[in-house]
Formats: C-alpha cells, sequence, structure tokens
C-alpha cells in the first residue's frame, strides 16, 4: 500500500515536471509568434469554431490554418517532452517506455495536436469550478500567483500543470498506434 501511494506520488512530480516545461515551452513559442507575427499562438477550440464560421472568407480560411499551425506545435513539443522524458524527470523508475516511433506523420501529429487541445478545453471548463480560468499560454499567470500569494490560483495553476502533464503523457504515448490506425485505414504517410 504505502509502496503503491509513493510510485503514485512520484508519477505526479513527473507530470507536474512534464506538464510545467510544456506550460513554459508552449508559452515562450507563444510570445515568440507574438513578437514576429503579431499573432497568438493558442489552439483554442474557438479559433478553429470561428474558422470554420468564417470559411467563405480569406481571414476564416487563415484561422484554419493557424490553428493547425498551433496545433502541429502543441503535438511536436508534447512528442519531444514525452520521448526525451528520461533526461527531463525526476523519478525515471515508474515509467514506462513511451511508445513514440522515430519518425511521425504529418496527420499522426494534426490528430495528436487536436485530442491535447480538446483535452485542455474540457480540463479547463471543469476547473472553472475554482473561479480561475487557464489556458496552455498561462504559465506567467502560475507564476503570478506564486508571486503574489495567491493560494487559488497557484493551487489550480499547479493542479493544471498535472493535469496537462498527464494529458501530454498520456495522448503523445498513444502516436505509435495512432500511425498504425491511420497506415490500417490507408491515410498518407507523409
Amino acid at each position: 500500500m504505502v509502496g503503491e501511494v509513493t510510485k503514485t506520488a512520484k508519477r505526479a512530480v513527473n507530470r507536474l515536471v512534464v506538464g510545467l516545461l510544456f506550460l513554459i515551452i508552449f508559452g515562450l513559442i507563444g510570445g515568440l509568434s507574438i513578437y514576429l507575427l503579431g499573432v497568438p499562438l493558442t489552439g483554442d477550440l474557438q479559433d478553429l469554431a470561428s474558422g470554420i464560421e468564417n470559411l467563405n472568407s480569406l481571414a476564416g480560411f487563415g484561422q484554419i490554418i493557424w490553428w493547425v499551425v498551433s496545433v502541429l506545435i502543441i503535438a511536436f513539443v508534447a512528442i519531444f517532452l514525452v520521448a526525451r522524458q528520461g533526461f527531463l524527470i525526476p523519478f525515471k523508475s515508474v515509467e514506462a517506455k513511451p511508445d513514440i516511433p522515430k519518425r511521425t506523420f504529418f496527420i499522426t501529429a494534426i490528430i495528436l495536436g487536436a485530442i491535447i487541445v480538446f483535452l485542455f478545453w474540457l480540463t479547463n471548463q471543469v476547473l472553472r469550478i475554482f473561479g480561475t480560468d487557464l489556458s496552455a499560454t498561462d504559465v506567467v499567470t502560475i507564476f503570478n500567483a506564486l508571486v503574489s500569494g495567491d493560494f487559488m490560483t497557484l493551487f489550480v495553476g499547479l493542479l493544471f500543470a498535472i493535469i496537462v502533464g498527464t494529458i501530454v503523457v498520456f495522448v503523445a504515448n498513444r502516436t505509435g498506434s495512432i500511425q498504425k490506425a491511420e497506415g490500417d485505414l490507408g491515410l498518407p504517410k507523409v
């Protein structure tokens, strides 16, 4: 019983580390996109929905393309973190070897990113119970809560980071399975 609790606690710490690293890396990439292009990199489902609503215009098509770019970046950051988790996490003994092939298909990355974005959105809807509104780019909010002593936002932020880490590890570990399913369906291997 004690060994199982210790193993679960170690996994939670690993997920926290992966979640915080994901939030930091994606936040940096998002900040860089604002600096260079003037467009935030969010990957929100609302961006896709508004792009679909305005599909008959160039702006709607651009929103969909930018959402796909955001989703691809999310997927590649997730795959990178999970593939390199042996170097990044403190408790390596409680983790299984990730199921990530050496080459990932373009369609696989879009599917993985879309699943991650959907799970982030779902998590944010549940965490709104605590009165906070976090997203994959809100690592600054967590840091500000730590500095200002806002313990409720800090607690929710750390909980969000653990959930983000869990989502990233869970979905990225399915890369090989999704890629195999795509091959079985006859989708192009690009």
